[in-house]
């Protein structure tokens, strides 16, 4: 893999000391304390004014990568030419200005930016299932595997802590870490900005030239929808963090075949989506009802269940077979994210297609909510 040339002038330091006044039951003395530093930093594209983002100074070069991957603009690091850090004319003693040369002309980096900018607002005003299908529209599903020990999982917040210098000093600082399924710490980055904290390990995978993607990422705060979007765009199964997830990051991850583990703290942690993935565990999407012992009655998820008993509808065996896995996967979000009449009309519709027949209507006093 060919890695752009990197040049910089020189960093700020990632943390500041200043002069407080420390007050204790009711008294006061002078002190010091540490601070995070977050500084602006202008990036350029071929000359072109992109943006300018904050951030914690440290590991630039891997920030902009990042960002340029999930922003889909770039697929590897072959495709940079150079990252040149200056001087900002108006601040002569930072490097905060990055000049990006990318093989691509201009016109086709504007364009991926706008269709990128266009999907990840779809939220803005629709609802979240039209953000996840346009994600998806640029990004394939996971396919199936790997799996990871449950302990080695619950053990990754203790990894990534340890590696959270800036914060142990600061305590103002998020952090990513990138691992393997040996839970084995590959790289951990700080940055004020969780979203940028990601996009640096994910810069540092670009260049890292390693053959396959890391198998796990950590966030050490929540699980938003752009983290697991990040980790889609840079082919990682599983997503973990140390807080919650939000709704429209769960529904993105069970539609992507992703697995995303929140709460991992104190030796426990919840999954949300991709169980298959932990441990010896069986998805409640693939898993088989003929096999010896299982359910008959569990042989689609709990969820699903529910919203078939609201919407007064029945399915079979047969049915659920019938359906492809990314059409159970939908259901599965539908049931738990969407209105009863759009998990309604779109089991209906699928069904329909799949068996030439309507799921049966079973008596019900039930009304949508």
């Amino acid at each position: 893999m060919s890695a752009p040339t990197i040049a910089r002038e020189g960093v700020s330091e990632p943390t500041l000391e200043t002069r407080i006044v420390r007050v204790s039951g009711g008294a006061t003395a002078p002190a010091t304390d540490v601070l995070a530093v977050e500084e602006p930093l202008e990036i350029t594209l071929n000359g072109w004014r992109w943006l300018v983002t904050m951030r914690t100074p440290g590991a630039d070069a891997d920030l902009v990568l990042g960002l340029l991957a999930s922003e889909g603009v770039i697929a590897s690091a072959a495709e940079v030419s150079s990252v040149v850090f200056r001087r900002h004319p108006e601040e002569p003693e930072r490097a905060n200005v990055v000049d990006v040369q990318l093989a691509r002309p201009l016109a086709e980096i504007t364009r991926r930016l706008a269709r990128n900018q266009t999907i990840t607002s779809t939220s803005c005003g629709l609802c979240g299932a039209s953000s996840v299908a346009a994600i998806l529209q640029r990004h394939a599903t996971m396919p199936p595997g790997p799996t990871v020990d449950p302990t080695v999982l619950a053990e990754l917040p203790q990894r990534l802590a340890s590696a959270q210098h800036g914060f142990q000093t600061t305590g103002g600082l998020h952090a990513a870490g990138l691992f393997d399924l040996a839970g084995t710490l590959l790289a951990a980055r700080e940055d004020v900005g969780r979203h940028n904290a990601v996009d640096k390990v994910i810069g540092w995978r670009l260049c890292a030239a390693r053959e396959a993607a890391p198998a796990i990422m950590l966030v050490s705060g929540r699980a938003s929808f752009e983290i697991v979007q990040k980790a889609l765009a840079a082919a990682i199964p599983i997503v973990a963090a140390v807080s919650a997830p939000s709704s429209l990051a769960v529904a993105l991850a069970e539609e992507a075949g992703m697995t995303l583990a929140a709460f991992v703290r104190d030796g426990a942690f919840n999954v949300y989506a991709g169980e298959s993935r932990i441990g010896a565990g069986a998805s409640s999407v693939d898993r088989d009802p003929d096999a010896p012992g299982a359910d008959p009655l569990d042989f689609i998820p709990r969820g699903v269940r529910d919203a078939l008993d609201q919407i007064a509808r029945k399915i079979s065996l047969a049915d659920w077979r019938a359906l492809t896995r990314s059409e159970r996967t939908r259901l599965i979000t539908l049931s738990t994210h969407a209105a009863r009449e759009d998990f309604a009309a779109y089991l209906c519709e699928r069904i329909r297609a799949r068996t030439g027949r309507e799921p049966r209507t079973i008596p019900s006093d039930t009304k949508f909510a």
